[in-house]
């Protein structure tokens, strides 16, 4: 099982709502406790009036997107986010999750020649698309990794279902496994920022001339950047450098020098707890005030930080091929070896949890019979929601619509 845990590292999660709601659903209390009921999805029970309540949509299928909350949907911070929370009012409420079908498409995988070599590239184009989104992998990943990512697919179907076209390729370093500068990490270049001397801005621009070239999209349709970790900031500056419509990082604070002097909207997506080396709480507060940079300079930009949500039994399940059963024995396992407080969150991110897992069988028998993908993805989620670095889905639409228009 030692494979399953390979690379799981940090993540993150939610946010805290205090909308009231003008909704006269659901029946007003007496006392200071009222009753929560989620439809299709998870969540329900009692709580104290004033708490922050979270919920969850059930696992969105692979042909499907989350579509909205309904019922009590003024209360949420945003109902189109298939994780949401909100402040529980004086009365009984009840929510319902919706699902909607996606039109069946798939990404399409080839080699396209970069500067200097073949580069590997998925992609998709939709007929009348509003736009071309580059996604670009964290230090280490690549372009498979992420486009076996549970969180960054389910990221690329809610952009497809905006009509949006994808592009994902990956660092020169990478494609060669090897590290060009000598920094010890594998990952993407900021400088110089330069396409004629910079390898990973020039293979972009091939990419992005070999689309143009087939006719798939053109130089009218504008293009927009998503990036985690060492991706989020080459988000911040490939967006500057192209002149793309906007640019987003998730856990990266992105590069100051950029942000004192672009005028590309750009939005932050970033994690409470992150515990990544190059950001954590400084890269927090500087990605804070490159946002403030933009804004003081009349520049569109939004800033989020995600907080820690408590595990729930069927959270694993989200994966196709672990079944509910399955989920709520990992959650036990979790909760017997003591790595959940009394509200069920997270004590430890899955550095601390990984080893111990794998080095006690008989305790973990589920985590353990888990296959490789599995436990990587099991891992994923539980630093997702002890909100430390990692990509997380939980901000989708509220991304899309920032693609959508920006601050208007």
């Amino acid at each position: 099982m030692k494979a399953a845990f390979l690379g799981g590292v940090v993540l993150l999660t939610l946010f805290t709502a205090c909308k009231k709601s003008s909704s006269s659903q659901g029946n007003t209390i007496s006392g200071d406790s009222a009753t929560v009921t989620v439809i299709n999805g998870y969540g329900s029970g009692t709580y104290k009036v004033g708490d922050t309540v979270q919920v969850w949509s059930n696992a969105i299928a692979d042909n499907s997107v989350f579509d909205s909350w309904t019922g009590f949907a003024g209360l949420l911070q945003n109902n189109g986010e298939w994780h949401n929370t909100f402040i529980m009012p004086a009365q009984d409420v009840t929510v319902t999750a919706n699902q909607k079908a996606l039109t069946g498409f798939s990404l399409a995988y080839e080699k396209i020649k970069g500067v200097n070599i073949l580069k590997n590239v998925y992609y998709y184009f939709p007929a009348n698309q509003k736009g071309v989104v580059f996604l670009l992998h964290g230090t280490g990943g690549s372009a498979f990794n992420l486009v076996t990512n549970l969180d960054w697919m389910q990221m690329i179907r809610d952009l497809v279902a905006s009509n949006y076209a994808i592009v994902v390729t990956e660092a020169e370093e990478v494609s060669l496994n090897t590290d060009l500068d000598g920094d010890g990490k594998i990952r993407w270049h900021y400088t110089p920022l330069d396409s004629a001397t910079n390898v990973d801005y020039g293979n972009i621009k091939a990419i992005r001339d070999t689309f143009y070239t087939r006719g798939y999209t053109n130089s009218s349709i504008p293009d927009f950047s998503v990036g985690m970790s060492n991706g989020g900031a080459f988000s911040s500056s490939l967006s500057y450098l192209y002149k793309f419509k906007t640019g987003v990082s998730y856990c990266a604070q992105g590069i100051q020098l950029i942000f004192n002097s672009s005028t590309v909207p750009f939005q932050f997506c970033m994690a409470k707890y992150d515990n990544s080396t190059e950001v954590g709480t400084a890269g927090n507060a500087t990605a804070l005030n490159n946002s403030q940079l933009l804004t003081g300079r009349g520049i569109c930009s939004k800033y989020f930080s995600n907080d820690r949500s408590p595990v729930y039994p069927q959270r694993f399940a989200r994966m196709s091929g672990i079944s509910l059963a399955s989920s709520a024995a990992l959650y036990n396992e979790l909760k017997a070896g003591h790595w959940l407080d009394a509200r069920n969150y997270l004590t430890a991110t899955s550095d601390s949890i990984q080893p111990v897992l794998v080095a006690n069988p008989s305790t973990y028998p589920t985590f353990n019979g888990l296959t490789p993908a599995q436990g990587l993805f099991a891992m994923n989620q539980i630093d997702i929601m002890y909100a430390a670095h990692q990509f997380y889905s939980d901000l989708d639409k509220t991304t899309i619509k920032f693609l959508d228009s920006q601050c208007n």
